[in-house]
């Protein structure tokens, strides 16, 4: 059993063709069923309100090496003209980065924010979060007004831009905060992450410049 806004189809032919890969099933069936207590969400406390008013204007790019950031550009300028474009979503590589070498597209994604477009940053890999200030490229990006998707799956980042930008009482800004925070499980909170990797003493050494040799 699995959480559905944790869920992304991983097969296109076997039976098991869903897979959660940042979050645990909620239960297991074999000859019992195991049930992960800890993971099962409180109620809601209210009636059930479904949200049919859902605006889908995002664009998703997945990054590959080599890419054009000008024909990126071309698409998000061609948007904006036409004030289409509420959305932005990067799949990038590992905890989100870019080549260091793309200054041209960094300011790119800066323009894209400066004119009310919500980029966001995901990742390529199947499991694992966006971690946008570990990495020298990650920070560039945050202050380029990026925001981080951390773990969710690209899904869950479509629907809850939609249903967000949907509500029409939230600025852009509000819903930058918002992507960040856990509406329906969709997202752990930043207290319950991994620890970023190479996370030593060494590292730590590294950034307050101290040298052991």
């Amino acid at each position: 059993l699995l959480r559905a806004n944790r869920s992304t189809k991983v097969n296109t032919h076997r039976l098991l063709a869903f897979d959660s890969p940042n979050l645990d099933p909620l239960a297991t069936i074999g000859i019992t069923i195991d049930e992960n207590d800890h993971l099962v969400l409180p109620p809601p406390k209210g009636a059930l309100r479904v949200h049919t008013k859902m605006d889908t204007r995002l664009l998703t790019i997945r990054l590959v090496p080599g890419f054009d950031d000008e024909m990126i550009r071309q698409m998000i300028e061609a948007n904006v003209e036409k004030q289409r474009l509420k959305a932005l979503v990067l799949q990038l590589y590992g905890t989100g980065n870019i080549p260091s070498v793309k200054e041209s597209f960094i300011q790119l994604l800066s323009d894209a924010a400066e004119k009310d477009i919500l980029v966001i940053a995901s990742t390529q890999c199947f499991t694992g979060n966006v971690m946008m200030g570990h990495y020298a490229t990650g920070r560039a990006l945050e202050a380029a007004g990026v925001i981080s998707a951390s773990d969710m799956t690209l899904e869950a980042i479509a629907c809850k831009c939609a249903y967000l930008f949907g509500r029409q009482d939230l600025t852009t800004a509000e819903i930058g905060e918002l992507m960040g925070v856990s509406l329906r499980g969709e997202i752990t909170p930043p207290e319950l992450l991994s620890p970023p990797p190479l996370s030593s003493a060494y590292q730590r050494a590294i950034r307050k410049k101290t040298r052991y040799f």
